[in-house]
Formats: C-alpha cells, structure tokens, sequence
C-alpha cells in the first residue's frame, strides 16, 4: 500500500486558510483605533434650551472635528422619531464638520451618527445621541 501524500495537501488547506483570515479582517475593519472624531449637537434658535425639552421643530447643529479629509467626506445620518435624514460635506482645513439643515421633529429619540468610507467600506467615526420630551 502506498502511503497518501497529505503534506502537500496540507499546506495548500493552511495557505488557503491564512489567505481567508487576512481578507476577513480586513473587510471586517472598522475605523483606525487612533481615529477618534468628535460629534456634538449645538441649539443655535435658543441657547438655553436644554436637549431635554424644546418645540417641535426646532433648527440644531451637527458638529464636529478631528475628521480626515483623505478618508472623504462625511456623512451624518440622524435617526429620529419620524424620520431618517442625511446630509453632509467633506471636512474644513482644521478636520471639521458643521452641518446646519436639521430640525427636531417631535418628542422622542434622536440618534446621530457621522460616517466616512474606511478602506472600502463605510464606517460610523463617531455617533452622539439626545433625547426630547414635550
């Protein structure tokens, strides 16, 4: 009886394999772990109002910096209670963001989460979130 020749055959299932493992964590990459830009929510129409309670519809702010123009622009996705809106632009000289076209909608929750493309794949950067009661 001869004997099979499985080291050929397992070094060919370890190359594939080690192959696989290098593509699966860098399509599953997400930001740089030094990448950390900031996103805030700034009330412009009345200074005192807290995130707490306001008007339904009340004009805000989505800011931020620390964002890296090389990565592209950047989007902002709000996720309210009635809507999902998006807007967005790339980022200054100084690595800012400052978009003013959002309107609260009622009471409720309001996720807000800043996006830029990483490699080839979108990533959220950074995210902030408040909430408004009536």
């Amino acid at each position: 009886m001869s004997r099979p020749k499985l080291r050929p055959l397992a070094l060919g299932l370890l190359l594939t394999l080690s192959v696989a493992a290098v593509l699966t964590t860098s399509a599953f990459a997400a930001r740089p772990h030094s990448y950390a830009p900031t996103l805030s929510v700034d009330w412009p129409a009345f200074s005192s109002l807290s995130t707490s309670e306001g008007t339904s519809s009340t004009n805000y702010i989505v800011a931020g910096c620390g964002y890296n123009s090389s990565y592209g622009g950047v989007t902002i996705v709000v996720h309210s209670p009635a809507a999902i809106s998006f807007a967005g632009g790339m980022p200054d000289a100084q690595g800012c963001i400052s978009v003013a076209n959002f309107w609260t909608q009622g009471a409720g929750h309001y996720q807000i989460d800043a996006w830029q493309t990483m490699g080839k794949k979108d990533a959220i950067v950074a995210s902030t979130s408040f909430d408004l009661s009536q």
